[in-house]
C-alpha cells in the first residue's frame, strides 16, 4: 500500500515540497519538471473540476524547481 505525505503545505514552498507535489526529485532535469507538471496539472486543472488552490500550488512547485520564483508564494 502506498503511503502519502501527511501534513499540509509549508508557509514558504521549499524544493523538497515542490518535488513531493510534482512527484520528482529536488535536483531533476528541467524537462522532467515540465513533464511532471503537465501530468499533475491535467489531473487537477480547475477547468476539469480541479481545485484552483491546488493548481496554484502545482504551478508554484514548477516555478520553485525551475528557479523562476522569488518567494512570492501562492496567491491564496
Amino acid at each position: 500500500m502506498r503511503k502519502f505525505y501527511e501534513g499540509g503545505f509549508q508557509p514558504a514552498m521549499t524544493r523538497r515540497e515542490a518535488g513531493l507535489i510534482l512527484g520528482v526529485r529536488e535536483n531533476v532535469h528541467p524537462e522532467k519538471v515540465k513533464e511532471a507538471h503537465k501530468k499533475v496539472m491535467v489531473a487537477n486543472h480547475p477547468d476539469a473540476g480541479g481545485s484552483h488552490y491546488l493548481a496554484s500550488k502545482i504551478n508554484e512547485a514548477k516555478d520553485v524547481l525551475l528557479g523562476k520564483t522569488k518567494g512570492g508564494g501562492s496567491v491564496f
